[in-house]
Parts: C-alpha cells; structure tokens; sequence
C-alpha cells in the first residue's frame, strides 16, 4: 500500500483565485464591451443629434411661417371699427323710423307735394345741402335740416322758396345755426320745431325732429 504526502508542495491544490491567463482575457473582455458599448452609444447620441437638428430646422420654418401671417394680417383699429359700428346702427335706426313715419302717418293733402319738391329743387342753392325735410299739417308747415357754407344763407333759400306759389302760405320751424363738429368750415342748421317732453308723447314727431333727437343722443354717447 502506497502512502501519498499532501503535504509536498506539488501535491497541494492550486488556491490562487485567478491565473494570470484568466486575467488577461477578463480584461480583454472587459475592454471589448466598453468599446461596443461606447460605439453603441456614439451611434445612438448622433442619431439624437441628427432629430434635434431637423427638429430645430422646422422649428424655425415654423416661426417663418407665423411672422408671415402676422405681417400680412390687416392691423385693424379695435376702437375705430366700433364707432363705425354705431355710426352705421344709428344711421339704421333713423332710417326705419322714417319709414315708420312715411307708411304710417296720414300726411292730410290730397293734392300731394309734387308742387313744393319741384319748388325746392328750383330754388336750391350750392351753399346749401338738404340732409331732411318734413312737410306737414297738408303741407301748410315745413321743417329743414343740412349743412351750409354760411349761415346767412338759410334765410336766402327760405325767402326764395317762399317766392314760389306753393310755399306762399308755408310755416317754417325755428331756425338753429351752429358750427359743424365733425367738418371744419361747414355750419349745421334746423328749421324745426322745439317739442318740450309732455307735447312729445302726444303729437307725432316729424323725420326731422327725430334725426335731431338722434343725433343729440350720437353727441352724447361721444
């Protein structure tokens, strides 16, 4: 029977944790992974780049765009466009309430006015511009409203249409000349009759009274 000694050196059992050969080909395995792992990501941070950069370009493109659509947008005046508003709905509002009064009130002349229109044509005068009239009470009373270069020419056209047959007998309203506010030179007058608030609920007004009482109220919202 052979007896072995363990305890030679050469018998003993190899205790190092890891050779020298297993070393060097961890490390070149450790090596090769970081390199992958670093082309890996190289590859990925330039595709990332790539969609940035297309996504900056239509980013800009964009911005393009809508400086182009706020340059070619009308710049309009908020403030402007509501005054003209209410300009045109007063303007509306005076028209249906003439005719209102033109359908609905009995103008008491069976002759008809033909007569005085005609008169009024030939007698008018360049320094005047007729803006409303009203013919009432069968035509025996007269009330006018425009805009005129000067105020002694209201009285002239009154004297020349009173010249003519069918205003002999005519009664005009009371005459009222003021300074136009919204056009320099130029002077406003009515040839109307001043209604006090209880006579207003009573009698019907004429076309020219109710422009004026519009226009007192356009004035005053101002």
């Amino acid at each position: 029977m052979q007896q072995i000694n363990l305890y030679l050196p050469e018998f003993q059992p190899n205790r190092e944790p890891l050779r020298a050969v297993h070393m060097l080909w961890g490390s070149l395995v450790l090596i090769a992974l970081l390199v992958a792992a670093s082309i890996a990501s190289s590859n990925s941070n330039k595709t990332l780049s790539t969609q940035v950069e297309n996504q900056r370009v239509q980013l800009d493109q964009l911005k393009r765009q809508l400086d182009e659509l706020n340059k070619s947008q009308p710049q309009a005046n908020v403030a402007a466009l509501d005054a003209e508003i209410l300009g045109l709905m007063n303007d509306l509002v005076r028209r249906e309430r003439l005719v209102g009064i033109v359908s609905n009130t009995n103008l008491g002349n069976s002759n008809g006015f033909s007569g005085q229109l005609r008169a009024m044509a030939r007698q008018s005068l360049e320094t005047i511009s007729l803006e409303a009239f009203s013919l009432s009470r069968g035509g025996n009373y007269a009330e006018l409203m425009g805009k005129t270069l000067a105020s002694d020419q209201v009285p002239l056209y009154v004297q020349r249409l009173r010249t003519e047959t069918s205003f002999s007998k005519v009664a005009f309203g009371v005459l009222h000349v003021a300074p136009s506010e919204q056009h320099s030179g130029l002077f406003e007058f009515s040839l109307a009759e001043q209604m006090a608030d209880d006579e207003s609920k009573e009698t019907p007004k004429t076309a020219v009274q109710i422009l004026l009482e519009l226009n007192g109220q356009a004035r005053g919202k101002r």
